[in-house]
């Protein structure tokens, strides 16, 4: 049975509504008698002053030495339960990608030990309860959720798909079959297409890329006996981080975990070695045509940084002011509230754990003046790098970032989510303490050198997706041409199935 889920990790709306409803009573400004002020300009609120939780409250280690993040909630009747996996698809060969996903699939509905899948759907509907595996490219991901009154039978049939699951012929077979047709209509979205065209511009055969990769000859070759030994290597206690809230009490749920990983062998990790180094695209211009659309999907960018670099903050301020979630970003307001060209448009600098993300900007626009809006990006990341940004918009963009601070640990669940990925990370234990002090510091000159540093305009990559004669055709109305970029590289649509360019 499926939860309904209107906000995230399942909780329904009215609690949270009316828990909003009060902290925003309780925080409102004390007004005195006679000091009702004539414009809401002059409303004065109190200094916030939130301190994030610390680890240290949450974690507990449990006898097999995986952490666990635990956060008791008595207000509500249900037992929450995720387990996060050293793994990914990034460390599956290339020659059977695909392997990752299909594991994680077959885990969950492909049968357990003295169970089929459709007796552990049944289990699970009586229980009103829920259990999912996934493995994406970096990371897996199981989690279990039930009403607190059963937990030991949820914990029951958790290990079982954990430890035990069969990897049903038929049930891979079906599976196998599905892939492959979800695959034949691989070319029918652009965002599919420019999304993982960009992947391969960007960071050419590198790892990350072999979750895009994936062919009808790999699906097919992929076995159950690699599932087995793919699911035997990296499905083991110490491999893996709890995030654990609900209904219970710390030392019983505890104790619980302990019980359910007892017996399991001990192993060493062995992952394959990820490289950090990226080498840089040739800049350009690269078309790709799909027909039958209206519109381009245009993406510019570069390689760009790992996380948890010294420039964290000033290089987050200055992607929000040139391209970030606010309306008011220069970007958006150029291309989208000036010129009228795209609805979605922005920037974002990626950052990535394992290896550098990109830096990327993007719109989508009529064939004819998709230069036009590259034009308009590519200026402002120029000008972003010349111009020292004005103090009070640099103020309020730290103050955006300041103030949602709280939204990672708005609820039980989501603080021992927050602190469990921190884990899975390896983020410092005082990050979340120091971030607003860090944030807080950040100055005009701070953004300015981010910008000059790691911008760079001379190595960008233009990907467009659409129609190639069309959008170099351009329009009456503007200048510009994407051959003022560089060099234009026309790239065929790949065979959806075997990914070469046809």
């Amino acid at each position: 049975m499926r939860r309904l889920s209107l906000l995230p990790f399942g909780r329904s709306l009215a609690p949270v509504a009316i828990l909003a409803l009060a902290a925003l009573l309780v925080s409102a400004p004390v007004v005195l008698a006679g000091e009702i002020v004539d414009h809401p300009e002059k409303l004065k609120f109190k200094e916030l002053k939130y301190q994030p939780p610390k680890p240290d409250d949450y974690r507990h280690t449990l006898k097999c030495g995986a952490a666990a993040y635990l956060a008791e909630n008595p207000e509500v009747p249900t037992f929450d339960l995720k387990i996060l996996v050293r793994t990914g698809s990034i460390y599956e060969p290339l020659e059977t990608a695909g392997l990752a996903d299909m594991t994680g699939y077959l885990m969950r509905n492909g049968g357990v030990e003295g169970m089929t899948a459709k007796e552990l759907d049944e289990r699970l509907a009586y229980l009103a309860g829920e259990i999912s595996v996934k493995i994406d490219d970096d990371k897996g991901t199981v989690s279990l959720f039930c009403l607190s009154k059963d937990i030991d039978k949820g914990l029951e049939l958790l290990k079982k798909v954990l430890r035990s699951p069969v990897f049903d012929a038929e049930a891979l077979d079906r599976y196998r079959t599905d892939l492959l047709s979800e695959m034949e209509q691989r070319n029918a979205s652009t965002s599919a297409i420019e999304k993982r065209e960009w992947q391969f511009l960007t960071y050419g055969d590198h790892p990350c890329t072999t979750p895009h990769r994936r062919t009808e000859r790999s699906v097919n070759s992929i076995t159950r006996e690699d599932m087995i030994a793919f699911h035997k290597k990296y499905f083991f206690p110490q491999n893996f981080v709890f995030a654990v809230s609900g209904d219970f009490k710390t030392a019983d749920i505890l104790a619980k975990l302990d019980g359910m990983l007892s017996g399991w062998p001990d192993q060493e990790l062995s992952l394959p070695a990820i490289s950090d180094q990226i080498p840089d695209p040739q800049p350009g211009v690269y078309m790709i045509k799909k027909e039958e659309v209206n519109q381009s999907r245009i993406r510019v960018g570069h390689v760009g940084v790992k996380r948890d670099i010294p420039d964290e903050y000033a290089l987050v301020v200055m992607n929000d002011i040139l391209g970030g979630r606010s309306f008011t970003s220069r970007i958006k307001r150029r291309v989208r509230s000036d010129e009228g060209l795209a609805y979605s448009t922005g920037s974002t600098f990626e950052r990535r754990v394992l290896y550098p993300g990109t830096f990327e900007a993007w719109l989508q626009t009529k064939h004819a003046t998709g230069a036009f809006g590259a034009r308009l990006i590519v200026d402002e990341i120029k000008r972003i790098r010349s111009e020292k940004c004005e103090a009070d918009i640099v103020d309020n963009s730290k103050a955006s970032f300041i103030s949602n601070l709280v939204n990672p640990f708005s609820s039980k669940n989501r603080i021992v989510n927050t602190l469990a990925e921190d884990d899975y990370t390896g983020r410092p234990d005082d990050y979340w303490q120091s971030y607003a002090k860090n944030m807080e510091a950040v100055t005009p000159d701070d953004v300015l050198a981010a910008a000059q540093k790691y911008l760079h305009p001379d190595k960008l990559v233009f990907l467009v997706v659409g129609d190639p004669e069309a959008v170099q055709k351009g329009s009456d109305k503007h200048d510009e041409r994407f051959s003022d970029f560089g060099e234009i590289t026309i790239l065929p649509l790949r065979d959806p199935m075997t990914l070469e360019m046809k």
